[in-house]
Order: structure tokens, then C-alpha cells, then sequence
């Protein structure tokens, strides 16, 4: 009988120690799903402030846009934006934008300067040439030249093979030579713009004379979420810049696929 009892005893025990065994592994379980939870939560959290802090920098840029102020503040009184602008110039007598142009894209570049309400002023770029360079360029470069004398516009047109490749050059286009082509400035100088054929490449313009502003740059850094200790947990921070160029008129942009003239509308 005591042998009976100390086996039942031991099997009781067995299953007492199964018991807190399973207990214990089903607190950890608990706990490890908890903490993936939150840590989620958290996430999520994260993510949508960062959207509205998002939101607020692009709705930031607009109100700068219609009304010129530089604070803007989300009807949900949760998100902001500060907003700062600057003209987009050159730097000394390089004129450079930073941005890669694909195949068959444009780039172009102001020689005049332009008033206050977007239209075209009578200050131009005063030195005689003009050189526009690729950044380890390799394929072929169109380049259209757009002045203007007494009231019309005219528009001359230069082609540049940089590649030894055959297979990557125009038929009629001029060897060019260290990277850049020189183009005389004739006339009242208002626009050249750059198409690269065979490859897309990085380009700019230098010369000796003043280049004038190019448009403005517009950065908003956008805010969403409250301020504690901790900024990081509970404040998002997004930065948008814009570069706004002056446009293109219309009859200027047919010009660059037209013959050797174009004629103001």
C-alpha cells in the first residue's frame, strides 16, 4: 500500500511539475506575442505620423504657392510645415543643376532674366560665348540656341559627337572635344537647351558672364505628432524640395523640333 501511495504521490507530482511547466511556457509565449505587439503598434504609429508629416510638407508648398507665407499650419492643429525659399542661380560662372538627363530628354537654361510676373526681361548673359559641358559624357549632344532680335525669336542649332563609337554618333554632327562645345552668343541670347542621343548624361553651363536666375527652390519641412522627451517616439519629420523653373513658352518649346526659326505668338 505505501508503495502504492508513493507512486500515486510521484505521478501527482509528475503532473504538477507538467502543469507549472506548461504555465510557464505559456506566460513566455504570452509575453513574447505581447511585446510583438506593441512593438507593431509602434510602427504603426511611426508610419502615419510620418505620412501626415508628409501631407503637411506638401500642403505646405501649396499654401506658399497662393499665399507666400512661410508658416503653415493642418487643420487637424496636429501637423505644420516651415517653409524656406531661394532663387536657383549659378555658382561663380558654372550653371549646373545637378540632374541627370535621359536619352532624348531636355535640359535648358536661362540667358535672360525674367520679371516678376514669369514673363521675359531685357537682362541677358553679357559674354560672348558660351560653353555647354557633359560630365563624363560619351554620346551625341543637340544644342539649340534661342535669341531674339528686334521683336522676333530666331533659334540656331549645333549637334556634337563625343563618342570614338561609330555607332554612337549623328551624321553631320561636329567632333566635340574635351567634354564641352562652345557656342557664340548672337543677337539678344534667351534660352539653350541640351538633348542627349545615344546616352543620358549630367550637364552644365560655363562662362564668363553673369547667368541669370533660373527660378526658385522651394523647401518645406513638414512636422506631425506632439513633443516629449523622446522626440523621435512621438514626432515625424518630412522635407520636400521642389525646384520650380521658369516655364517654356509655348512657341519656344515647338522650336526645339521645328525648322530654323520660330516666331512669337
Amino acid at each position: 500500500m505505501k508503495l502504492k501511495k508513493m507512486i500515486s504521490n510521484y505521478k501527482r507530482g509528475q503532473v504538477a511539475i507538467i502543469v507549472l511547466l506548461v504555465s510557464a511556457m505559456m506566460m513566455t509565449l504570452g509575453l513574447s506575442l505581447s511585446k510583438k505587439a506593441t512593438t507593431e503598434t509602434r510602427i504603426d504609429i511611426n508610419e502615419e505620423l510620418l505620412k501626415k508629416a508628409f501631407n503637411a510638407a506638401e500642403s505646405g508648398i501649396d499654401y506658399y504657392l497662393g499665399t507666400g507665407n512661410l508658416t503653415y499650419n493642418a487643420p487637424d492643429n496636429l501637423s505644420s510645415a516651415e517653409i524656406t525659399a531661394r532663387d536657383i542661380t549659378g555658382e561663380g560662372n558654372i550653371l549646373d543643376f545637378g540632374e541627370y538627363v535621359p536619352i532624348n530628354g531636355s535640359e535648358f537654361y536661362w540667358l535672360v532674366n525674367h520679371l516678376d510676373n514669369g514673363d521675359i526681361g531685357v537682362t541677358y548673359y553679357g559674354a560672348a560665348t558660351v560653353n555647354v559641358c557633359g560630365t563624363g559624357f560619351t554620346g551625341s549632344m543637340e544644342i539649340n540656341y534661342f535669341y531674339k532680335t528686334g521683336a522676333e525669336y530666331g533659334v540656331n542649332r549645333y549637334g556634337y559627337n563625343f563618342s570614338s563609337d561609330v555607332t554612337k554618333q549623328v551624321n553631320g554632327f561636329t567632333a566635340g572635344t574635351g567634354g564641352c562645345a562652345t557656342i557664340n552668343i548672337v543677337n539678344s541670347p534667351i534660352l539653350i537647351t541640351v538633348t542627349p542621343i545615344f546616352n543620358g548624361g549630367r550637364f552644365y553651363l560655363s562662362g564668363s558672364g553673369t547667368f541669370p536666375i533660373q527660378g526658385v527652390e522651394i523647401s518645406s519641412r513638414g512636422r506631425s505628432g506632439g513633443v516629449s522627451v523622446d522626440v523621435s517616439e512621438t514626432q515625424a519629420n518630412k522635407k520636400l524640395i521642389v525646384l520650380r523653373r521658369y516655364k517654356i513658352p509655348s512657341f519656344m518649346l515647338s522650336g526645339v523640333v521645328s525648322e530654323t526659326s520660330v516666331l512669337s505668338d
